[in-house]
This record gives C-alpha cells, sequence and structure tokens, in this order.
C-alpha cells in the first residue's frame, strides 16, 4: 500500500550529489538534488525568480563593464556602469541622459538625418529618441550620431552601421532626443575588476593600484566629477606672518609659526611659513608681537615657537593676533606635518574602507600589508604631528608569516582585515577602546583566506569569499571566543563551486535577503541568508547568455538587482544591462516572467514593438495574463493573433525544482536502493499557476488549473493544495521533477507524494 510522506519545507536549497546519501542530516529532510531559476524563500519555500528587465545596452559591447551601487538615499540611488575608460548612470530603471532636445525633423533616407536646432553633439555620442509622431520606429531606442551639421544628426545603430529608414513611417511631429549621459574615467577593461570603492555621502573614493586615488562627486542625476584627491587640510594656513619685538631687545632668536583651526570640523591646517625676530624675553617687560592674515572659515588659531628645532605650541587666539610674554613652549604639541602616502607609482592604495570617521587605505605594491587611516573626521588629511595627536594619522601594518597583501577592509563592531592568508580584527587599546597613532591592537581571528571580491555584510555578520574564490563563509563576534568566527556556507552545495569561482556578488536586503552570486562561467547562484535563524539555502540561474556583473540598489519598497548580460542578439554579442523584476504583483496580468524582456500597457493592439534589441530572436509574452509563445521579432515587432492591453514580452528561461532521493525514515531498515513509484503527489502552493510535474524530464504531467474562468479569461494564480496524478515509474530514487516553462508565478511549499516501494 502507497506510504504518503511529506516534504514540508525546501529551506535547505541545492544540495550536493555527496550528500545523498546522508540521510540523516537535518539539511536532507529539507533540500532538493536541483534548484535551477528558483530561490529559497525564507519561510522554507521555493519561487522561481522573476524576469530581467531590459534597461539598455552597454557604451561598447565588444567591453566587459562593471556595476557598482552608489546609495545616497531611497530616492538617490544609482547603479554606476564602469567600462573602458567610461561611467554611466543607471537610476530607477533607466539611463541617465542630459537634458532633452526638441526633434524637429526625421527623414526616410539610409541613414535617417534627425533635424535637432542647435544640438551641440559631437560624433560618436550616443543619443536617445523618445515621443516621435508618425516614424514610431526611432522611439525608446538609442543611437550613435554622426554631425552633418550644426541643426542635423545623421543616426547609426550600435554596431556603427547606418540606420536604414527607408522603409520607416512618415515623421509627423514631436519627439525628443537625448545624449545618454557619461564622463571619462582613467580605468580600463582590465583595471576595472580591481577597482575599489568606498562612499560617504555624496562622495565616492576610487582606488587602484595603478592610479592616484579619485573621489567621485554628485551634484544632481546627471552631474557626476571625477578628481584626483588631493590630500591636505581643507582649510588654508595663515599667510603674512609678521613678528616683531616689542618694548625691549636682546640677542636671542625667536621663531614663529601659526596655523588655522577650521570652524565646522576643527581640522589644523598646515603651518603657516615661518617669521622670526631678536629679543631677550627674559628680561621683563619684553615681549614679541606677531599678526597674520585672517583665514576664511577659521575658528582659532594656534601659535608655535621654536624650542631647540622643534616649534612647540604657546597658545591659541581666536584674534589675528598675539603676545608672547616668555610663554614656555609645550613640545607635546607641535603643529602639523604634510604628508601624502600615496604620492607616486608603487604607493597607490588597492582597498579603501571607512572606520571610527577616517578614512581607511590599504595594501599598495609597495606595502602590501599596511593600512593608513586619515586624521579623524578629516578624511583627505594624512598628516602627523610629533610626537603623536590621538586624532593624527595612522599607519599601521600586519606582520604575519607570510606577506598577506590586504584584500578588503570591513567596519563592525571592530575593523575588520581580510588578507590573502588570514583574517585580522584591529582595535585600540585605551580606556576608550579607539584607535589612535599610540593605541592600536591587532589579533588574527583565523586563517582561511579572502579573495578579491568585495565582502558584504549582513546585519552583524560579514560573508566573504575565500581565496581562490571558490568557497564562501561568515564571520561574526563570538561571545564565547571573544573573536570573530564563522563556518563554511558553501560545503552543503560545493557542487555548485568545485571547478568554478564566484567573480562578484551583491546583497538585496528586502525582500528575500538574497546573495546573488556571479560565477565565472556566467551563471547565477543564489544564496538565501538568515544567520539568527540558521537559513542558508542555495540554488542556480541560468539566462539565455552570460551574466558578467552584478549589483544590489535601494528602490522604493525593494532592492533592486541589476545585472550586466551578453547575449548573442541578430547574429551581434551584445551586452545588456537589465534589472531583476519585482515578484510582487495583485494581478496575473502584472506577473514578469521574461528576460530581456519590456511591458506595453495602453490601448489594445496586436501588434507590440520597441523589441529591437531582441531582433530576430523567439519570444514568448504574457499578455492580459495568457501566455503566447512561438513569436519572433522581426523589425522590432511581434504580431498577436488577439489584440491585448497589458504585456510583457522577452526570452523564456525554465524553472526546474528535483527533489532528493525519497527516505521513508522506517524503523525497519531503509528504502534505499529499492525500487519505488510515485502515483500521486499533492503539492502546497502560495499564489501559483502553470505546473508540471513527473517522474522525469520526459514524463512530466500538466496540472489542468481552469476552473471558474470563462473561455479566453486569464487563470489566476491559486494558493493551496494541489493533487496531481502523475505518470508512474519505478525507479530507485523515487525523486520529482517540478517544472514551470511559461512565464508564470510559481511558489512551492510543500510536496506530499504517495510512494509505493518494491523488492
Amino acid at each position: 500500500m502507497p506510504t504518503r510522506i511529506i516534504q514540508p519545507s525546501f529551506a535547505g536549497g541545492e544540495l550536493a550529489p555527496a550528500l545523498y546519501g546522508r540521510v540523516e542530516l537535518g539539511k536532507y529532510q529539507v533540500g532538493v538534488r536541483l534548484c535551477r531559476n528558483a530561490f529559497v524563500r525564507l519561510h522554507g519555500g521555493l519561487s522561481n525568480r522573476p524576469g530581467l528587465q531590459f534597461i539598455g545596452e552597454v557604451a561598447d559591447s565588444a567591453k566587459r563593464h562593471r556595476l557598482i551601487t552608489f546609495q545616497f538615499n531611497t530616492e538617490q540611488a544609482y547603479a554606476l556602469v564602469f567600462g573602458d575608460q567610461t561611467l554611466r548612470v543607471v537610476r530607477n530603471g533607466g539611463l541617465v541622459t542630459e537634458t532633452a532636445q526638441t526633434l524637429t525633423g526625421a527623414t526616410q533616407a539610409n541613414p535617417v538625418v534627425l533635424t535637432v536646432t542647435g544640438h551641440g553633439y559631437g560624433d560618436n555620442e550616443e543619443v536617445f529618441v523618445s515621443g516621435v509622431g508618425g516614424m514610431t520606429e526611432l522611439n525608446g531606442r538609442t543611437f550613435i550620431v554622426s554631425v552633418q551639421s550644426p541643426d542635423t544628426i545623421a543616426l547609426k545603430t550600435k554596431d556603427g552601421s547606418n540606420l536604414d529608414g527607408t522603409g520607416y513611417t512618415a515623421f509627423t511631429s514631436g519627439g525628443t532626443v537625448a545624449k545618454i549621459y557619461q564622463i571619462a574615467t582613467p580605468y580600463t577593461e582590465a583595471q576595472i575588476p580591481a577597482l575599489g570603492f568606498v562612499q560617504s555621502n555624496d562622495v565616492m573614493y576610487l582606488v587602484h593600484p595603478s592610479h592616484a586615488p579619485r573621489k567621485l562627486s554628485r551634484t544632481d542625476h546627471n552631474a557626476w566629477t571625477l578628481t584626483t584627491v588631493t590630500f591636505a587640510p581643507t582649510i588654508a594656513a595663515p599667510t603674512g606672518l609678521n613678528v616683531s619685538a616689542t618694548v625691549g631687545s636682546g640677542s636671542t632668536p625667536y621663531s614663529y609659526r601659526v596655523t588655522a583651526v577650521a570652524e565646522e570640523t576643527g581640522e589644523e591646517s598646515l603651518p603657516s611659513t615661518a617669521d622670526s625676530v631678536t629679543n631677550n624675553l627674559n628680561t621683563s617687560p619684553n615681549r614679541n608681537t606677531m599678526s597674520w592674515n585672517a583665514v576664511s572659515g577659521a575658528e582659532k588659531y594656534v601659535v608655535y615657537r621654536e624650542d631647540n628645532g622643534i616649534y612647540a605650541f604657546i597658545g591659541d587666539t581666536e584674534q589675528v593676533a598675539f603676545v608672547d610674554q616668555n610663554i614656555e613652549p609645550d613640545r607635546s604639541s607641535t603643529p602639523p606635518k604634510a604628508r601624502n602616502p600615496f604620492d607616486g607609482a608603487g604607493d597607490y592604495p588597492a582597498t579603501a574602507t571607512f572606520y571610527e570617521q577616517r578614512l581607511v587605505f590599504g595594501n599598495s605594491t609597495n606595502n602590501p600589508q599596511t593600512i593608513w587611516m586619515s586624521n579623524s573626521a578629516n578624511f583627505e588629511n594624512f598628516n602627523v604631528s610629533n610626537p603623536a595627536k590621538d586624532d593624527d594619522a595612522v599607519t599601521v601594518t600586519i606582520y604575519a608569516r607570510e606577506v598577506n597583501a590586504i584584500r578588503h577592509m570591513v567596519p563592525l563592531d571592530n575593523l575588520i582585515v581580510l588578507t590573502s592568508g588570514a583574517e585580522w580584527r584591529l582595535t585600540g587599546t585605551s580606556d576608550t577602546g579607539f584607535i589612535t597613532p599610540s593605541s592600536i591592537e591587532r589579533r588574527p581571528q583565523s586563517y582561511w583566506g579572502s579573495a578579491t571580491v568585495p565582502p558584504l555584510v549582513v546585519g552583524n555578520t560579514l560573508l566573504f569569499v575565500q581565496d581562490k574564490g571558490s568557497k564562501v563563509r561568515d564571520l561574526a563576534y563570538s561571545f564565547e571566543s571573544d573573536g570573530y568566527a564563522g563556518s563554511n556556507l558553501s560545503v552543503l552545495a560545493e557542487h555548485l563551486f568545485e571547478g568554478h569561482a564566484i567573480e562578484e556578488w551583491a546583497f538585496a536586503k528586502v525582500p528575500y535577503s538574497l546573495v546573488w552570486c556571479v560565477r565565472e562561467d556566467g551563471k547565477l547562484l543564489t544564496l538565501t541568508y538568515m544567520r539568527e535563524h540558521e537559513v542558508w539555502g542555495w540554488a542556480q540561474h541560468e539566462t539565455d547568455g552570460t551574466v558578467e556583473s552584478v549589483c544590489a540598489v535601494s528602490e522604493g519598497d525593494e532592492d533592486a538587482v541589476y545585472v550586466i548580460v551578453k547575449r548573442t542578439v541578430d547574429g551581434r554579442d551584445v551586452r545588456y544591462i537589465e534589472r531583476l523584476r519585482s515578484r510582487t504583483f495583485t494581478a496575473i496580468e502584472d506577473a514578469f516572467f521574461v528576460d530581456s524582456g519590456l511591458s506595453y500597457s495602453g490601448p489594445a493592439t496586436t501588434t507590440l514593438g520597441g523589441l529591437w534589441h531582441l531582433e530576430g530572436r523567439e519570444v514568448v509574452a504574457l499578455a492580459d495574463g495568457n501566455v503566447f509563445r512561438g513569436l519572433t521579432v522581426a523589425n522590432g515587432a511581434i504580431t498577436l493573433n488577439v489584440a491585448v492591453s497589458k504585456a510583457h514580452v522577452g526570452l523564456a528561461y525554465v524553472t526546474d525544482i528535483r527533489t532528493l532521493p525519497v527516505d521513508l525514515g522506517s524503523r525497519e531498515g531503509t528504502v534505499q536502493g529499492r525500487n519505488k513509484r510515485v502515483g500521486k503527489v499533492t503539492l502546497r502552493v502560495e499564489q501559483s499557476r502553470g505546473i508540471f510535474l513527473g517522474p522525469s524530464p520526459e514524463r512530466l504531467t500538466e496540472w489542468k488549473q481552469r476552473a471558474t474562468e470563462g473561455w479566453g479569461e486569464a487563470i489566476q494564480p491559486f494558493t493551496g493544495d494541489v493533487d496531481v496524478p502523475i505518470l508512474p515509474q519505478w525507479t530507485t530514487e523515487g525523486d520529482l521533477w517540478i517544472r514551470q516553462s511559461d512565464p508564470l508565478p510559481l511558489t512551492l511549499l510543500a510536496a506530499m507524494p504517495e510512494v509505493s516501494v518494491g523488492g
């Protein structure tokens, strides 16, 4: 008689083949054999991933690009697209453009020539065209400009060929042309993978061992500047110092220097040029009087007098004058000394972060184990004093048994330093615990070593890719050991990493707490991670092409995931920027489960255009909630056999879930290795539609869902238990395949097969 069993959760994610005999593991009971294009939900279910929305093509599809997140606040968040010495900006699902200009004419010619009075464009710049009346074939596309005159431009496609508009409809009126916003950078295609960065408000500091540190500043969506950092105080040194002897004379020389202290930050300037006078202050009432020019933004001024070759503190004032009546110099306080540790090739840092209100750099070619910290609260000031002050710049070298280059630095409760061979923590040794030039402690935490992939911070836990790129570990503070410890998070899914390496990753906190990983072969992996509930599960994701970069940006109520995908379209290799669409929807008509897709919403029509980026490709559509297949894009459009008012069109992908070999947990002995047959399955699903189920991909049965809906009316997603009698098959494993091949939602909460066991 069949035995009915239940798999109540899938929180273990996809497990490695090496674990198929480990039925005693808790993860085995909630794991799966295959999880393709689905991810583990925090409550333990599996959901198919949403589709990828087409955003635009990169600046040069012949070269790799990299995505980096720039997050000022929830309204001002961007995906930065670094290319070969170029930088573009994506915001809210679109490439940022310059101010649009009015289009007044377009020719039906080869090439198409646009009339844009006083356009100011240059050859080979890229523009975006929209809102054109009549010649609608131009809308929603980007073109390369060839300047014909101050008022006209000819258009080329991204592959460099002339845009042939002889078959287009005639221009009537309207339309705008906007230049894609782009700035130049010094970073080549080969250098951008090693680009380090850290952000503070509207400024991002960029580091690379082949370039002096730079800062990227933003003042508007399309106003960015990239400048080389000048390492010096932001407040100027006083000028015009003039010292004179008053009420006395003598033969003793007295030399003075003055600094300015900034009103808002307390930052001290470099000292002024010295000025001296001969006098004898030991004889009363002799005194020296000095004055200087006021410094803009100065709260006060500090005066130093030379004492045996050292300028030492004698007083401060809010005025621009000071009188020395033989004040005893304090040699424990001296003026700052100019210092730039990054002033030449071999001295440029490779990594950066912030810690305790200091900008922190690490790892130059000449000093791979050294860390440099700025003055406290003054990020571009690395000056020092002698003797050192608590807020002076700090330099520390991590000495180990081997020369382990510093790969990353992460500010947690302590400064965590990841090197190529070990993990360290840096703390202060004073009563306050803050790091100062004279108060710093280095302690190793573990000896795994880190890859060059920047680590992630999830809650109060650090995730990092182990050296060589084939393992993922976490690191968090442990009260038991009074240190940082962690686990190998990839050990249960090591088949996803063997022979492979993670090249990039990003953490999308809301809504699913997912880490999106780019493998070197272009496959995506996801890790669902919530340490406090001991939830972590892996899954794999595929698309038509290879993924090369990923980042996550907070947009609205969710974290949007952006990727760069290399695809082949119309015989040309292209690299597209695409965004993972939200999986939150209230009606099936809004479900988006296609890749490189676009959406249409408007008057009912049978022709859906604007699909030039998929020219010649076979696509699938979900239109008014119904699935349309066998569609091929021609002249940027597809034609349906019925008129629709809402549609999502793009490349199809398949979601496959395969369960592990059945284990009944019998006290009378195992059923492993014995023939088993599943004749009926109950699936517990949430907001799902279009499910196929069976013992193998060749023997799948469709769940016939239509019930109360009328013919032609879209079937709505279902929540509850689904009974599916499948085509039975005797196997020694008794596992199940669950497939979603349509652009429809699937969330699997539990599986309850009825298993018969043979001899």
